[in-house]
């Protein structure tokens, strides 16, 4: 167990309090906690495709605004220099998805080379999707009217 883990049984057991009992508590919050992240992360990654719509879009425009709202103090925001912001948030939400189920099985953060397979798991995954609507395979329409209204059109 870990030092955190053993100290905060050790005050437990200081004060009377049953030692089993610590111990499952603290078995039972680590399991919600790491059960929760590896919902999240799922609802966030590429393994369920189906998310997009409802939770990835929305995040990713969410995304697009607010950084480009900040550059625009700057500069005028073009069109597809929104869209590259809306593309590099959808890139994130995923990656962020894969980060959240790894930290949820492993309970790891450190391991470098898992970071950058996942991040190549996903930018694959991401240039799939551009290369998809490049080719029609399904229509993305770029005229939209969604755009905020300081972006240039």
């Amino acid at each position: 167990m870990g030092l955190v883990l053993d100290q905060a049984l050790f005050l437990l057991e200081i004060f009377g309090y049953n030692l089993f009992m610590a111990e499952q508590y603290f078995k039972i919050t680590t399991w919600l906690k790491r059960g929760t992240l590896a919902v999240i992360g799922f609802l966030l990654s590429p393994l369920s495709w189906w998310n997009d719509i409802f939770i990835n879009f929305p995040l990713a425009y969410g995304f697009a605004y607010a950084v480009g709202r900040i550059i625009h103090i700057f500069i005028l925001i073009p069109r597809w220099f929104f869209i590259i912001l809306f593309i590099v948030g959808y890139f994130l939400t995923n990656l962020l998805g894969f980060l959240m189920i790894h930290y949820s099985i492993t309970g790891k953060s450190e391991e470098k080379e898992t970071l950058w397979k996942q991040a190549l798991i996903t930018l694959i995954y991401t240039v799939l999707i551009i290369i998809l609507a490049y080719f029609d395979v399904f229509k993305i329409n770029l005229n939209f009217t969604i755009l905020p209204s300081w972006v240039i059109k």
